[in-house]
């Protein structure tokens, strides 16, 4: 039996900033690695506003060229595919959909999580006509209208600052565990129901038992976000949400691979976090191949 040569030290499958960080970390280790991910590099970031998480505040798109500058500096590979299996047990090989394959020592699962959903009948009929993902791209189409940001955690309040000056009544559904934007009114409760014959016109909120039809024109949906973990197999233990679940070096169930990021059991969806999991899962990298 011929035994699989990998092609790289490491694999990092997504170049969001947990991915990029790692990546990057790990090749100023003199590891060499890749770096792969579906769309371009950067991840959901390049979508958001102002950053208040640093000393100086910038755009996710300066911060999302930054860390991808870095890696390119450090030695990593930077590819585009969206990874769609993965066999061995190290060395590892990984397929994409355009059927390509990378083999590599160890890998990095920082795929982060898939767009919200609201997990409500008709939902599927309103995406592009009225349900966004996305403030800075969809932002503009209801200046000075009325929107919701359901959800109150992770990216939502950045989204919800993006739209303050330029939506109209703002509200963020959900309970905050940080600062609510100033221009935005936050509430508990969760929309039940969609309505309008031209659009999204109004939505149904339930609180406590109680339920109220509010008229909006838009709902930017960051609730509901699952792990872009679909591709990876069994073996990888889970939590209850589908999150990965690792150990204190950030190792998943299996030797040598790893999870980092938005994707990872216990995340907070933060992006000083997501920064600082890429760090840590990158030193237990290097040591782990260092042995």
């Amino acid at each position: 039996m011929t035994m699989l040569t990998p092609s790289y030290d490491v694999i990092v499958i997504g170049a969001g900033p947990a991915g990029l960080t790692a990546a990057t970390e790990i090749a100023r280790a003199g590891l060499k690695a890749l770096c792969l991910d579906k769309l371009a590099p950067g991840g959901e970031i390049i979508n958001l506003g102002a950053l208040h998480d640093f000393e100086e505040i910038f755009d996710g798109t300066t911060m999302a060229a930054r860390l991808t500058d870095d890696a390119a500096v450090a030695g990593v590979e930077i590819g585009f595919g969206e990874v769609s299996a993965i066999s061995g047990t190290g060395p590892f090989e990984i397929e994409t959909t355009d059927g390509e394959r990378h083999s590599a020592r160890s890998l990095v699962v920082a795929t982060g999580v898939n767009k919200g959903r609201l997990g409500i009948p008709g939902e599927e009929e309103y995406e592009g006509r009225g349900l966004s993902h996305c403030a800075n791209c969809d932002g503009p189409l209801y200046a000075g209208q009325s929107v919701i940001v359901a959800g109150a955690t992770g990216w939502a309040p950045y989204e919800a600052a993006v739209l303050v000056g330029i939506a109209g009544d703002i509200t963020m559904l959900g309970t905050p565990t940080s600062p609510v934007p100033e221009g935005v009114t936050a509430r508990p409760g969760r929309i039940v129901g969609l309505e309008g014959s031209n659009g999204l016109e109004a939505v149904t909120i339930e609180n406590d038992g109680q339920r109220n039809r509010v008229s909006t024109n838009a709902v930017f949906v960051y609730e509901g976000r699952s792990p872009a973990a679909e591709f990876l197999p069994d073996s990888l233990a889970r939590d209850a949400t589908g999150h990965i679940v690792v150990d204190a070096q950030g190792q998943t169930a299996q030797p040598l691979v790893f999870a980092a990021g938005d994707v990872r059991s216990g995340s907070q969806e933060y992006l000083a976090n997501a920064i600082a999991d890429g760090q840590r899962v990158a030193k237990s990298v290097v040591a782990a191949l260092n042995k």
